[in-house]
């Protein structure tokens, strides 16, 4: 789901309290917790003429998991953006709430396109939004920025809109840099044994993609960040809009002979899709609907005109329109994963048109397996008994993570995002790092330094728990270089116990000290911790820059 960075995050932790000469009180106790596991998955239903299918009641669906037929234990009929149908009669004719999510690839998008799409999308929000929806607008171009939180205002989105205007889309700056083509000299000639052959190609395919994957993974994390961040809305119906070409718009292509395809080599050397396969995954277990939007033009007629114009053999213009192909590919790839659509247009308002009209309109059903936070993938199927020619749409599968590695994952898109409060009022203090040496790795030397982070008690929310007072905290840690790579995500889950009779003398001069010690490649780095406050649903974010 996220980009591996180049570097390391070494987290290794032992926490102390100011009061530690106290003896160590009994652990609470609990006498039970239930977690119930509940999995929605929105249905939108078309007849053989692509008509929406009305008046469909819970009877009317079966829905399995990995083969196995579940019981239905949520039902809502939505038409119009109102419910038509649910258990409780009081919500009929209401409107459902829904956010909308507009996420703008600036990294990969060119100038022009993006002042295409915006300039539609203007006009569409100016004349307000549909009852009960609110929007939410993010950019990357290196840096992920929250332009407006979820709102309905129209003055809000514009001024949003305008904020990502002032922004260049820099997507002329990340071209495909291969190495040099060699195509003459010794032993680089016509013969089918010369390095400009097969191998050749196939070493600048894996150069190609390799770089490929590595600009589309920086905005795959800032996106995954995002989905992650607004994820935590209750009872709305969750939207999210992916304004990006999907690939850099590179001058340089993968450069193959026909031929090579049946040499034994694969697919895979020459072509490759599915690189936002993880967010889009993440995207649907999140019960977000993902729409794609490329406003990058050239469509495949235009390309396969492109390609016949071409009088070479060597199939440089096919392998523009393969890449093309797997682009666009890509783009309807990911947005069918969640059950959302690929739309190919500069006209940002027609599509957020179309995104409300195929949103507006559809079935919510419910169930609640037997596992909990197992970490699998389970795959989904829906039906309408005795109707096989109604044409379902919804997402297909989702991966059961554990409810603390999702918390986790929130904590660390709030810091990804800008989240710099600090309620907690939380004290980060790092000692002097020093270095060691390492070999075979990019980031030769490596710093290991220990940090301490205080957290006032005064600040904390703490139980009673017979004898003890008990409370709960989340450490999130992670950090990112200049070109926005990120560690791996470290975290853990700290209780924190005192006597009960010491708690109100703790809140006055104490604070819970929480040690652990980083290990980080040198360079220019920035380290972001975030503590939250399990018991009171507060989170507190420390910023630190690296210069190792």
């Amino acid at each position: 789901m996220l980009l591996k960075s180049r570097f390391v995050l070494g987290f290794v932790t032992v926490a102390a309290a100011t009061l530690a000469q106290q003896p160590t009180p009994t652990a609470p106790v609990f006498v039970s917790e239930v977690t119930v596991n509940n999995i929605n998955v929105d249905v939108k239903v078309l007849d053989a003429n692509d008509v929406p299918v009305p008046d469909l009641t819970k009877e009317s669906f079966r829905i399995l998991e990995d083969g196995k037929e579940q019981q239905i234990t949520n039902f809502l009929a939505v038409v119009g953006g109102q419910v038509a149908a649910s258990p409780d009669g009081t919500m009929v004719g209401e409107p459902v709430p829904r956010q909308v999510v507009v996420f703008f690839d600036l990294y990969q998008l060119i100038e022009s396109d993006k002042k295409m799409v915006l300039d539609s999308l203007k006009d569409q929000v100016s004349v307000g939004l549909p009852p009960a929806q609110t929007m939410v607008i993010v950019s990357f171009d290196g840096t992920l920025r929250v332009h407006t939180p979820p709102t309905a205002s129209r003055e809000k989105l514009l001024a949003a809109l305008k904020e990502v205007e002032r922004l260049p889309g820099r997507g002329l700056q990340h071209q495909i840099t291969l190495s040099v083509y060699q195509t003459s000299g010794p032993g680089m000639g016509g013969s089918s044994r010369s390095y400009a052959g097969t191998e050749y190609r196939r070493v600048l395919n894996e150069e190609y993609w390799n770089q490929m994957r590595s600009i589309v993974g920086r905005v795959e994390s800032a996106f995954s960040a995002t989905l992650d961040r607004f994820a935590v809305t209750q009872g709305a119906r969750k939207v999210v809009v992916l304004i990006s070409p999907g690939f850099p718009r590179a001058q340089n292509v993968p450069v193959y002979l026909l031929q090579d395809l049946f040499r034994g080599t694969s697919d895979a050397k020459v072509r490759n899709v599915g690189l936002f396969d993880h967010a889009a995954q993440l995207a649907g277990e999140l019960e977000y609907t993902l729409f794609t939007v490329d406003p990058s033009g050239m469509t495949m007629t235009q390309l396969d005109a492109a390609s016949r114009a071409q009088s070479t053999f060597v199939d440089v213009s096919g392998a523009m329109f393969w890449r093309e192909s797997d682009r666009k590919d890509n783009l309807i790839k990911v947005a069918q994963i969640t059950g959302g659509e690929a739309m190919f247009t500069a006209d940002g308002g027609a599509a957020l048109a179309d995104v409300e009209r195929l949103t507006s309109s559809y079935y919510s059903l419910a169930f609640q397996p037997e596992h909990v936070g197992d970490g699998k993938e389970h795959q989904l199927k829906v039906e309408v008994i005795g109707q096989p020619e109604y044409k379902l749409t919804y997402r297909k599968s989702y991966v059961d993570r554990p409810a603390e590695q999702r918390e986790a994952e929130r904590t660390r898109a709030a810091l990804l995002t800008g989240q710099t409060e600090n309620p907690l009022g939380v004290e980060l203090v790092l000692d002097k790092p020093t270095s060691k040496f390492r070999w075979g790795a990019e980031g030769m030397h490596v710093y290991r330094f220990n940090a301490e982070l205080r957290i006032p008690y005064a600040n904390l929310t703490m139980l009673p728990r017979g004898s003890v007072a008990w409370g709960q905290m989340r450490i999130v840690v992670m950090a990112t270089d200049p070109k926005g790579n990120q560690s791996e995500l470290s975290h853990q889950k700290v209780p924190i116990e005192i006597p009960a009779d010491k708690l109100e003398e703790a809140k006055q001069k104490g604070y819970f000290a929480y040690r652990f010690a980083l290990e980080v490649e040198g360079g220019t780095r920035t380290l972001r911790v975030a503590v939250d406050d399990v018991l009171a649903h507060t989170t507190s974010a420390v910023i630190a820059d690296l210069k190792l």
